[in-house]
């Protein structure tokens, strides 16, 4: 037995020793020619790691596949919104990165960008998506000396990357860069992990725009979001799909207009002009909410209809 090398016991209990600095993908490729293809990540004494990761001590491993939903999704989602900004800065110059994380819906990733982005720019964001997933990429993390990221991202005209690494790393000697390797190297600061390829995303779609400001707080830089979905497969993709589009047409404001309950117009945004139906069903549920609570020992007040702007201001709406 070389003294260099490790135990790696695997979920049915059985041990292999391997190579210290062994790739856990070379743990799964050992285990199984099928296994290893299917890998999207592994768990190494419980912490989710890239298939890339070395095995520097003995550990638990685990190998994640699309059957470990509870890890695979999250993870094939925070890949595809590194997938939609590399996209982005291969389409845009200039583009500012912010952050792009997964979501219990999705995911997105807010940019700062010259001109709001129009539905035109999100039909070539998802097809650039889909040609640079087709190119099967690596997914590569890398580890740099953190005054070396902080200079690169700097020099790239990324300050809000050196903002992330000066709270996230602080006492840090190095921090962890993933590339996508395309025509243009895509590069961002993230702790990770991904997927081990571009190829592995499949079933995804870009769904909508909005406003949004760096960290939430209105009064930092203007940022556009990019919000998208992706699943493990095309089917669940579908059916997602559709039970968002199944929504839209149960939507309270669809519904409100083509029963003629409520109207709305540009001299109050966001507040609806009720309409006769609209008004004899608002009144009866507040008579029917007066006769519960008032009993009840509760009363009531009532809240201004305009606000001071700097209220809108610090929501951000």
């Amino acid at each position: 037995m070389n003294v260099s090398d490790v135990t790696v016991t695997l979920p049915d209990g059985s041990t292999r020793r391997v190579a210290a600095g062994t790739a856990v993908r070379e743990v799964a490729e050992g285990i199984s020619p099928r296994l290893a293809k299917a890998a999207l990540a592994a768990t190494v004494d419980g912490k989710l790691v890239d298939l890339a990761s070395p095995l520097n001590a003995d550990a638990h491993v685990r190998i994640v596949t699309e059957k470990d939903v509870a890890e695979a999704l999250p993870l094939v989602r925070h890949s595809t919104a590194h997938l939609l900004a590399a996209a982005v800065t291969n389409l845009f110059l200039g583009v500012q990165c912010g952050i792009g994380p997964a979501t219990d819906e999705g995911f997105f990733y807010d940019f700062v960008v010259p001109r709001p982005f129009v539905p035109e720019d999100i039909a070539a964001i998802e097809q650039k998506m889909r040609e640079l997933a087709q190119q099967d990429l690596p997914y590569e993390r890398q580890l740099w000396p953190r005054d070396e990221a902080k200079t690169f991202f700097s020099g790239r005209g990324e300050p809000l990357k050196v903002q992330l690494i000066d709270e996230k790393t602080a006492g840090q000697r190095e921090v962890s860069c993933y590339t996508i390797k395309d025509r243009d190297t895509f590069v961002d600061f993230c702790v990770g992990p991904h997927v081990p390829s571009t190829g592995k995303l499949k079933a995804f779609k870009l769904l909508t725009t909005s406003n949004a400001y760096w960290k939430g707080d209105a009064r930092n830089q203007p940022m556009q979001r990019v919000y998208g979905t992706a699943f493990l497969s095309e089917k669940e993709l579908q059916q997602h799909l559709t039970r968002l589009e199944e929504a839209k047409k149960r939507d309270h404001r669809k519904i409100g207009k083509d029963q003629r309950l409520f109207m709305f117009h540009p001299w109050a945004p966001g507040a609806p002009f009720w309409l006769p139906k609209g008004t004899t069903i608002y009144h009866t549920l507040a008579n029917y909410i007066r006769g519960v609570i008032v009993p009840a020992g509760y009363t009531e007040v009532k809240a201004p209809i305009v606000f001071n702007k700097g209220l809108w201001e610090t929501s951000g709406h």
